[in-house]
Order: structure tokens, then sequence, then C-alpha cells
């Protein structure tokens, strides 16, 4: 493996780390229904954004990258429910998932473009980019969640007082 995909893999394992430490220690039903006081405006649970993170990390690496076929339903990910212990499997399926493909990418698939049309009932916009972008791609969107994540862990430990 080169070293780009293994440092890719090491930032993905830490990242989907994150996020389960986030969720740890959370009762399943403020996991699937809690959302802040505080927000303004429609927000996600922490459970959805987290399912969020691993279909979209899927979507970016297995399917635009490695060209798995995925049935990704992106809009049930954000009212999806279940347990940390989903969670961690889903993540760490998609972790043994993702070494298989960074392992097989040669540098002309990383140089190939990977094409979509939009989906508007899916919330998908168009997309054509060359595969390693897409992969840097999942790498930024999953961080940006996973800080999402810790801040509603935040806040939910001020409104709940850690309960």
């Amino acid at each position: 493996m080169n070293p780009y995909s293994a440092a890719i893999e090491t930032v993905l394992a830490i990242l989907c780390d994150q996020a389960i430490q986030a969720l740890e220690g959370i009762p399943e039903d403020d996991l699937g229904s809690w959302r802040s006081g505080q927000a303004h405006g429609e927000t996600n649970t922490m459970y959805g954004l987290a399912t969020h993170i691993a279909g979209s990390s899927e979507f970016w690496i297995l399917q635009a990258a490695g060209g798995r076929e995925m049935n990704r339903q992106r809009l049930a990910e954000f009212t999806a429910s279940g347990s940390v212990a989903d969670l961690r499997a889903r993540y760490d399926r998609w972790l043994a998932d993702v070494h298989e493909i960074l392992t097989n990418l040669s540098d002309e698939d990383l140089s190939s473009v990977y094409r979509r049309d939009p989906d508007p009932t899916q919330g998908l916009s168009r997309v054509e980019k060359p595969v390693a972008e897409c992969i840097v791609h999942a790498l930024e969107h999953a961080a940006l969640h996973v800080g999402h994540l810790q801040i509603q862990r935040q806040l939910w430990e001020q409104e709940r007082g850690g309960r």
C-alpha cells in the first residue's frame, strides 16, 4: 500500500474513533431524538449525523473511488436511529472495505474521473472530479461532521447535565 493510502486509512480510523467517543454514554433515545434547545432551525440528531458520516464516506470511497455500486439512501441517514454498538460495527465494516479499495487503487485509478448525475430526490448534485479528490473529500466531510458531533455532545452535556 502506498503512503497516501495508508495515511487516508489512519485519518479515517481516527475520525471514526472520535465520532464514537462523542456518542459514548449518551442514552440511545437521546442519540436518535435529542436536538439542542440552543439550536435555531432544524438540526440533525447525533445518531443521524453519525450515520451520515458513514453513508457519505462509504459513497465517496467505496463507490466513487472504488467502483462499488451502493444503494445509498442519503436522506434516510439523517433520520436513522440505533445504538453506538451499531455504529461501531458499521464503521468497522466500512474501514475494512476502505482498506480493500485503497490497497487496490493504482495511480491511474486515482487520476481517473468519477461522474454522477444529479438526484434531487436524494439531495445529490452533479459530480465530476478525480478519484483522488473524491477520497480527500470523504476525509474533509467526515472531519467536518465529527466536529459537529463533538459540539452536539458538549451541548447535550450542558442541557442534560451529563446524565
